[in-house]
């Protein structure tokens, strides 16, 4: 899963890359703060995150000259053996800034890796809030791999967090709380208030909270938002930036008392191992330091407020919206899909104005925003005229995208908002393709349907009106209700530019990890049978398989056509309270252009397992059949497979009774209960017995002979339920008997069988479909990359399924 979660951020970032959107390098031969030069355009900078503009004061350069020119450019050595002197001087400083002992580090990030692992006992409890800085939450991985308790709350969740302590602090002797105080994407802050009161109502409960944003630009002397807001409670632990708004380098921890300050002093690895914080930048932190404390900054800080009050208003006036209105410097205004906020700030590029896209993974991909900051070396006309290029991106990207501004407000729990331009003219241009959406196979033209997806997989016509009866009915189990939706676009002329189905149907979030995490999420659901559990709106169905989208590329709109189609997707999403969105199943490399276009509609590439098929069955007979396989497989089959043929009984006379259905279902049920790799639920008895009924389907069930006793008398051992039609053999479902699955190998004599029955049909290709690719390679298969894109709505229990697999 890990792995995963780095393929979709690198392609998120490749994106952007492409599209000229991130990895800018400044070309300026010289910085004032207020502008930076990308690309030869000179644009004026809202992403700083050095509010105050520290970095430019005379005092700071000073401090870097004076030190760089008494001690030279660094100091080598560990600060277990000797430090420069420089550090007990800022100490000091700090200390006097705090009032409560400090320990500063070569970065925040080296600090938490000091801090963290030292403070935090084996018995002890960590409780994560979802969005903490990742800085923190890969510290915690060295907590996790000395099996202490790591879990994750919703962000600023504070009814979920009560919760946690309560059930934590009977089994631990200490239940910390790892936040950050102001919240680096959304910029909004911690319920401190709620967590002063959870620390004065838990003995047990210890709070750790980065407050790397809110330093220097809050509080008195500097001191930080979290400090400005509440008291430095015995059982909390702080910690800040000396970059950012302060204008140096490091980090500082700031402690409750000496001995753990001490402790971490003495103990901590980055402080034992990690180089310093060299002279430089030591001088430049001394020289902030000195700032802090005779009243420049706070005099700065006065500067800061009024230009953060009147940003403010011009946001309300022109209607923008804001996830949060406080007088934090950083700015978030929801925008809702990925693509449009990249569409936004590549015209707000054009325009000269450079800010931050909020995007995943710092968010989901459907809660995307623009993001950017006030420092003070921007003016108000720097303000105004931003704003209002602002105003007028954010408004035509909306509507064009097909969003609106009630979707956003419903997406973000935000109020209401209207931005104030000229609407007439921005309206969408995409009334030449037409919309139809129907919700049964049955009010679709049957033939159009089959003559459309022919050989694309198993759900023509008559196969779909069966599987909308069975997983239809009300009195189903939850997670045997499906929604169905029959989607297509055609131009003005009425030619299909898009046709598809999607369904809505329960499934497992757990259903593409690790058959390792998989187990541990199934332990749970045997008292909690829906734990971790979502509404999917998917291409397809849980039970079909093949290419489900056709999609005219060479039609001019194809690219509104797919928008069209994630709309109404997406749109389904919100009716039906879905966690996730699911394109699938692309067959092959894909192609630029076609990646390209989901990324900008929100969606990331997932990678599925491959799919095995026989693409070319022409053999003429078994010789000829064996003559295609490798020399090394040649032999796997006749020492597995053709060795025991002689031992089974084979028909594919369909089951008839519920008897027989009920013992081929018998097999199915022993395959299920040990298969995690792609963790579905148990298909109903219902759908194998419409199978059975149906033509579309056949049915091979394997017999070990006793003898001469006829097949009746003798014990079923495995079955496979494929679907055949328009030359495509699709095997969909297997059951075996485990007891003698390896001595008679069961399960390559039942797909050696199915090779055979579709080359008896006569088809032109064999779909294995996933799993067990090494066996399936045997038989004459070869795996086929699959790939399907996905947009999760709510990232919290995938992070809590990750963080099963880094523990598994």
């Amino acid at each position: 899963m890990a792995t995963q979660l780095v393929n979709m951020l690198n392609q998120v970032i490749e994106y952007g890359k492409a599209h000229d959107l991130c990895q800018f390098h400044t070309e300026d031969e010289t910085l004032n703060g207020r502008t930076i030069t990308i690309d030869g355009n000179e644009m004026i900078n809202f992403g700083s995150c050095s509010v105050l503009g520290m970095e430019y004061r005379d005092e700071l350069k000073q401090g870097v000259i004076d030190a760089v020119t008494r001690y030279g450019t660094q100091f080598s050595s560990s600060r277990t053996y000797v430090g420069i002197g420089m550090y007990e001087e800022l100490e000091s400083l700090l200390n006097e800034i705090f009032e409560k002992p400090v320990l500063v580090s070569a970065t925040t990030t080296l600090g938490h890796l000091s801090a963290i692992p030292t403070l935090v006992d084996d018995n002890d409890a960590v409780i994560l809030d979802i969005q903490v800085h990742s800085s923190i939450q890969m510290t915690t991985e060295i907590l996790k791999a000395r099996g202490v308790t790591v879990t994750l709350i919703r962000h600023n969740d504070m009814e979920g967090l009560e919760r946690k302590i309560m059930d934590l602090k009977a089994k631990h002797d200490k239940v910390w709380y790892f936040a950050d105080g102001v919240y680096s994407m959304y910029g909004d802050y911690a319920p401190l208030d709620e967590l002063e009161q959870l620390l004065d109502k838990y003995k047990q409960f210890n709070l750790y909270i980065d407050d790397a944003h809110g330093m220097t630009w809050a509080g008195k002397k500097g001191v930080g938002l979290v400090r400005s807001k509440m008291k430095h409670h015995e059982r909390m632990v702080l910690a800040v930036s000396l970059n950012k708004t302060f204008g140096a380098a490091g980090g500082c921890l700031v402690f409750p008392d000496q001995a753990s300050r001490d402790l971490v002093r003495n103990c901590g690895g980055t402080m034992i191992f990690s180089g310093p914080i060299q002279p430089p930048m030591l001088g430049a932190a001394i020289a902030s330091a000195r700032m802090h404390l005779n009243g420049q900054v706070e005099a700065m800080q006065e500067e800061l407020l009024d230009l953060l009050r009147y940003t403010s208003d011009r946001i309300r006036d022109l209607g923008l919206p804001l996830i949060q209105d406080s007088d934090s410097p950083l700015f978030f205004i929801p925008v809702g899909k990925h693509r449009v906020t990249y569409d936004i700030l590549g015209d707000m590029l054009k325009a000269g104005y450079f800010m931050n896209p909020a995007t995943f993974p710092a968010t989901s991909m459907k809660r995307t925003g623009m993001r950017f900051l006030v420092n003070l070396a921007l003016t108000k006309a720097d303000i105004d005229a931003m704003l209002d290029e602002l105003v007028v991106a954010y408004t035509k990207h909306v509507i064009e995208s097909g969003s609106s501004f009630a979707k956003v407000a419903k997406t973000f729990r935000i109020d209401a908002f209207e931005p104030r331009i000229p609407m007439h003219k921005l309206q969408r241009d995409t009334a030449e393709l037409q919309i139809e959406i129907k919700r049964s196979i049955n009010e679709m033209d049957a033939t159009d349907w089959d003559t459309t997806f022919a050989g694309k997989g198993n759900f023509n016509a008559s196969t779909l009106k069966m599987v909308e009866e069975v997983f239809s009915g009300e009195d189903n189990a939850p997670e045997n209700q499906w929604d169905f939706f029959y989607f297509t676009a055609r131009d003005a002329e009425g030619k299909v530019v898009l046709k598809t189905f999607f369904t809505s149907a329960l499934v497992k979030e757990d259903m593409f990890h690790s058959g390792a995490v998989s187990a541990k999420v199934e332990a749970r659901r045997a008292d909690d049978p829906y734990y971790m559990t979502t509404k999917s709106i998917m291409l397809g169905s849980l039970i079909t398989k093949g290419e489900h989208l056709f999609l005219d590329r060479n039609h001019p709109q194809w690219k509104n056509a797919l928008q069209m189609l994630i709309d109404r997707m997406q749109e389904t999403v919100e009716e039906v309270g879905a966690g996730q969105l699911l394109l699938r199943e692309f067959m092959g490399e894909q192609d630029a252009e076609l990646q390209d276009a989901f990324y900008g509609l929100g969606l990331v590439r997932h990678e599925l397992p491959n799919v095995c098929t026989i693409q070319e069955m022409s053999w003429k007979d078994e010789a000829e059949y064996m003559s295609r396989l490798g020399s090394r497989y040649r032999y796997d089959v006749r020492r597995e497979i053709i060795k025991h043929r002689d031992k089974f009984v084979m028909t594919t006379v369909k089951p008839e009774t519920d008897e027989e259905i009920r013992a081929c279902y018998k097999l199915y049920e022993s395959v299920f209960e040990r298969s995690f790799e792609i963790n579905v639920f148990k298909l109903p008895f219902a759908f194998f017995k419409a199978m059975c009924q149906s033509e579309e389907f056949e049915i091979i069930r394997l017999y070990l002979k006793d003898g001469n006793r006829p097949v009746e008398e003798l014990d079923m051992v495995a079955v496979m339920f494929s679907h055949v039609s328009d030359k495509l053999y699709s095997a969909m479902i297997v059951g075996m008997d485990y007891r003698v699955l390896r001595s008679h190998e069961v399960y390559k004599q039942v797909l050696y069988r199915t090779v055979w029955q579709a080359w008896y049909h006569k088809c032109e290709s064999l779909d294995l479909a996933f799993t067990a690719e090494a066996v399936k390679k045997k038989v004459g298969a070869r795996p086929v990359k699959a790939t399907a894109y996905l947009q999760v709505m709510d990232h919290f229990n995938q992070a809590v399924l990750a963080s099963l697999q880094k523990a598994s």
